[in-house]
This record gives C-alpha cells, structure tokens and sequence, in this order.
C-alpha cells in the first residue's frame, strides 16, 4: 500500500510538472512580454525609411510623447528649469541660474532648442530602453509551441530575462557618477545658447523617477608655472578637478533641482512586477526540485 501511494504522488507531481512545463511557463512569459512593452511604448524608438536607414530625432514626430516639467527646489538655490522630455531626449529646456560677478548676484539664462543640432540624451533613459529591447528580444525568440523538457531549462531562460530587467531598472534607479571632467567633455553643453561661463558647468540625470539638473560653479587658481600644461587632463587623484590651459578648475559649491516624471516611475514598477513573475516561476521550479531530491528519486 505505501508503494502504491508513494507510485501515486509521484504520478500526481509528473502531471504537475509537465504541466507547468507546458502551459504555465508559456503563460508566464506572456504576462512579462505584456509588461514589457506597455514600457517600452514610452522609450524613444528608431524611425527609418524604406530601406532601413535610421532618420534624425524629430520632436514633433506624431508617435513621441513629450512630457514638460519644472525642475525646482525648496532651498532658494538660484536655479530653475522648464524641461521637456521626448522619450530619451531632452527636446527643450530653459534654465535660470542665479551667477555672481565680483560679489553681485546676477540672473543667468541659457536654453536648449528644438531646433538644435545637438540633442541632450539621458543616457540612462537609452540604456534602460536598449536592455528592456533585449529581455523583449528574448522572450519574441521563443517558440511558443516549444515544450520544455527540464526545470533547469526554464531557469536559465528566466536567468536571462532577469538580467536585461535588472541592468535596465538599475539604470534608471541608480546614475553612474561622472568626474569634473566627464561633465566638462559633454558634447550636449554645446548645444546650449547662450554658453555657460567657463566656471560654470550643468549635467542632467536620473535618480530614480526623478529628473535631475545639477549644476557646478567651479574655482579656478593657476597652475604653477613649472608645471606642464595641459589642453585637460583630471587630476590623478580627485574626480572633482580638472586643468586645463594654465589653470586648474574645481568645484566649488553645486546645486541641483529635480522634478518627478510619472512615467519612468511607472516603468518602474512595471519592471519590478515583471521580476516578480520571473522569480515566482523559478520559485515553483525549486520547489519541485527540492521536494523530489529529498523525498523521491530524481525524476528529471
């Protein structure tokens, strides 16, 4: 009798497997590919023409959304900024920074254009995009008539998928700190008119779903005169300074003003909810494995 009931539930959690193999999984990934692209919808994508060249961004492109928003701070730091975001590229904006000439406050005004030859990307908006691309990518890669034969199949699948999920979502939560001269080297603070004074410097980021402008007033001091000089360079141990010419820069005082952008915030959770069914499906895996290696003969 207790062969047969242990012959029984070990035919019952056959039938559940395979079950799981055939039918679940496949309704799992397509609740993530689902996910995943109301996401993606808001990321900035690729136009090309018939023959697949890839066309200049255009902001009033009748597909892009673009969002405006006013970057402020409770602290009276001097600076504002009305923003638009189209996908991954800042569109337009126009900033006011509060500048003091020899110990007078004096209101300075530049702006991004529309019209501009070089666009401002946020580069986590782009990173975060292409990763969301290649989880995408991978689930459109599978069969949905494969079968799955083992558990471990499923696991290195959902392994790949989760690693696209995570980079993407870090990217957006967490910027990559850039030195003195990382900022200096921009290439999009040319397309801001009118240019900034050399001793002052601005950066646009991601921190979570919020949009930030951080902006660096910076001290200049020679370089002594038995020193090389340099057209850049960074100082050898201090990611806050920079030489150039004949003098060195570093940073002063800096300030930053953000605001909230919803849709990032819901990309998101979005991603946070695809991880979940990802890690849900890996869950039931192991519990099958566990229970099998410490109760029954391996089945698979």
């Amino acid at each position: 009798m207790a062969d047969d009931s242990e012959e029984e539930e070990k035919m019952n959690l056959e039938d559940e497997f395979n079950w799981l193999l055939e039918k679940e999984v496949h309704s799992i990934l397509g609740q993530i590919h689902n996910l995943l692209e109301d996401c993606s919808n808001r990321f900035l994508p690729l136009h090309t023409d018939s023959d697949g060249n890839v066309l200049p961004f255009s902001p009033k492109h009748p597909s892009l959304k673009s969002d405006t928003f006013v970057l402020s701070s409770t602290n009276g730091n001097g600076v504002k900024g009305v923003v638009t975001l189209t996908g991954d590229v800042i569109s337009k904006a126009d900033i006011s920074l509060r500048y003091s000439v020899k110990g007078n406050n004096q209101i300075l005004k530049t702006c991004l254009r529309e019209d501009s030859q070089i666009l401002w990307r946020v580069q986590q908006i782009q990173d975060a995009g292409n990763h969301l691309k290649a989880a995408l990518d991978i689930i459109s890669d599978t069969d949905p008539d494969c079968e799955f034969e083992t558990g471990e199949e499923v696991v290195m699948l959902m392994d790949s998928i989760m690693s696209h999920i995570q980079k993407g979502q870090q990217r957006l939560l967490n910027p990559a700190k850039p030195t003195l001269e990382d900022v200096f080297c921009n290439k999009y603070i040319k397309g801001l008119y009118p240019p900034l004074p050399p001793d002052m410097l601005l950066d646009f980021y991601l921190q979570g779903a919020k949009l930030v402008l951080k902006v660096y007033h910076l001290h200049a001091s020679p370089l002594p005169k038995m020193q090389k000089h340099s057209i850049i360079s960074a100082g050898p141990r201090n990611r806050n300074v920079i030489e150039l010419g004949t003098s060195r820069f570093e940073i002063a005082t800096t300030a930053t003003v953000d605001s909230h952008v919803p849709w990032v915030g819901d990309v998101i959770t979005c991603l946070t909810f695809a991880l979940q069914l990802c890690q849900s499906l890996k869950d039931k895996i192991q519990v099958f494995s566990t229970y099998w290696k410490s109760r029954l003969p391996p089945v698979r």
